[in-house]
């Protein structure tokens, strides 16, 4: 893993990070109930596009790329032509299926019959990305990895601009409707459809965007290239190669995908529909949204030690590649721990301040559910390292069974134990602990070392008590007398000295350490100071 590389997923945890705030923000302007009604949407149209052309761009980037290092460039055109050609017959095919089965998809299988709408608005996304993705894909083959950085922000930026413009357009006429028949759902429906209305403006402007560019290539490879006469792959062979190439990262989509699809499924048997919606979107669109956002910047935070412990396997330092690794989850579970504590304990402000609807829903979700950011940070470590080790496979096979997992324990906490929506928090939680487990066992294996239990787990552990404890008292005492983020800011600077210093005096930290986490070197100061280090 090059910089370059780090950089090009560095972009995509950020784009990330973006589009979970979108829909943070979004929930403010169509409600919990319209979050449903996107999210329903959105992961409908998701699992269609995994499908169709999962990690598309990445993979046809890679076979271009070993073409043209082989010099057989005809076989690059080949390949770039049927690519383009294929996925714009599945895009079709795709975006056709999505608008005819609308109705069934959301209506009898969801059953909720306000998205039905929004996925035949949304359904050109399929065909539109795609497009895209075997243009990125272009670029990525002739080493050039900018126009999907670029894109990847910019195609954020414009949802959320293009988004809050026609959600109030369309909002504004749903409410007309919701007068007129004297129902309130139309609003939100009608403000999802300015959702997706912006999604396919923005695909389109990112298509106009890189059509641009592939021009201005196109050009200077008439120019530099030579016409080397290799014989071309037949279109089959290169369309053969390429599905075969992108299957592993599009199962992941699908299974990665599943248990959101799923939980609306298994909140109807416990509750009525439309509370069940809005609990939905507290869900989707409060607690898992807060979570992602807080694992997604843990995640940035050990991609260089990801990068390191590549390079370290290339030069065959295998007692470095162990120490890099340990540093690694070591720092997962750092900062999971702490912010897993203080999303937990703060749960009331976090109610109050993204969600003073239903506050007090959220805050038993996060209560309950906030260690799902340790798992899921860990989990993509652990993810990440097997992945570079190409145990893909394996890596399918560990997700599949912690989808397995929610599924049983969502329907038995649902329906055996009536825990309502709070089955979806536990089971995803139960179903993140058992898929952080394998994957940490078979990332060991592959490192062949153990576990240093004291310095990585316990010691954190008791230090984000005291954090804990912390908070928990600073919210009590502010809470009377602030605003909700007033209290939040305070009480995490203060549980965060406490949490930061009681580690650095028990010396949990290493000094290689130090150089790999955000902020290492004013920590060496502060243990400088202290006699530490």
């Amino acid at each position: 893993m090059n910089r370059a590389e780090i950089k090009m997923r560095q972009v995509r945890e950020i784009s990330n990070i973006l589009a979970l705030i979108t829909v943070l923000l979004f929930g403010r302007l169509i409600g919990d109930n319209g979050v449903t009604y996107v999210i329903v949407a959105m992961e409908v149209c998701g699992f269609i596009w995994s499908v169709v052309g999962g990690n598309l761009s990445d993979t046809l980037g890679k076979l271009l790329r070993g073409r043209k290092n082989k010099g057989q460039y005809k076989n690059v055109v080949q390949m770039r032509r049927g690519a383009m050609i294929f996925h714009l017959i599945l895009g079709v095919a795709g975006s056709v299926i999505l608008f005819l089965l609308a109705e069934t998809i959301a209506g009898r299988i969801f059953k909720v019959q306000y998205s039905t709408l929004i996925i035949k608005v949304l359904s050109p996304m399929v065909l539109l990305r795609s497009a895209s993705s075997v243009l990125l894909g272009y670029f990525q083959g002739e080493g050039s990895e900018f126009p999907t950085m670029v894109s990847g922000i910019v195609r954020q930026i414009f949802i959320l601009g293009f988004g809050i413009l026609f959600s109030q357009l369309c909002g504004g006429y749903g409410e007309k409707v919701s007068t007129l028949l004297m129902q309130n759902n139309y609003t939100a429906m009608y403000g999802g459809v300015g959702f997706a209305i912006a999604v396919n403006i923005t695909e389109l402007l990112i298509i106009l965007f890189l059509i641009i560019i592939y021009r201005g290539m196109c050009k200077s490879d008439r120019k530099n290239k030579p016409d080397v006469a290799y014989s071309a792959n037949g279109i089959f062979d290169s369309i053969r190669s390429l599905v075969i190439g992108r299957w592993p990262q599009s199962v992941m989509g699908i299974l990665v995908l599943l248990p959101i699809l799923l939980g609306i499924l298994f909140i109807d048997k416990s509750v009525s529909e439309e509370t069940g919606i809005l609990e939905y979107g507290v869900f989707a669109g409060k607690y898992l949204v807060i979570c992602g956002i807080v694992a997604a910047l843990l995640s940035l935070i050990t991609l260089p030690v990801i990068a390191r412990i590549y390079t370290s396997v290339r030069r065959e330092e295998r007692k470095y590649v162990k120490t890099v690794f340990q540093s690694g989850v070591h720092i997962c579970v750092v900062h999971g721990i702490f912010a897993a504590v203080v999303v937990a304990v703060m749960g009331k402000q976090f109610g109050e301040l993204f969600c003073p609807e239903n506050a007090e829903l959220m805050q038993k979700m996060l209560l309950g559910g906030a260690s799902v950011i340790v798992f899921l940070s860990l989990a993509l470590y652990f993810g990440r390292i097997l992945q570079t080790g190409g145990k893909k496979v394996l890596l399918l096979g560990t997700v599949g069974i912690a989808d397995v997992v929610f599924v049983i324990f969502a329907l038995i906490l649902s329906g055996v134990g009536k825990a309502g929506i709070l089955s979806l928090v536990y089971g995803g939680m139960i179903s993140l602990f058992v898929l952080c487990v394998l994957l940490g066992m078979l990332s060991y294996a592959q490192m062949r070392t153990r576990i240093d239990w004291l310095n990585i787990l316990i010691v954190p552990l008791g230090a984000g008590s005291a954090a804990g404890l912390t908070s928990a008292l600073l919210g009590r005492l502010m809470s009377p007398h602030l605003n909700a983020l007033l209290t939040l800011v305070l009480a995490c600077v203060a549980a965060g000295a406490v949490y930061w210093v009681l580690l650095l005096v028990l010396r949990n930290f290493k000094e290689q350490e130090l150089d790999l986490i955000v902020g290492g070197r004013l920590f060496r100061t502060i243990g400088e100071m202290l006699h530490v280090y």
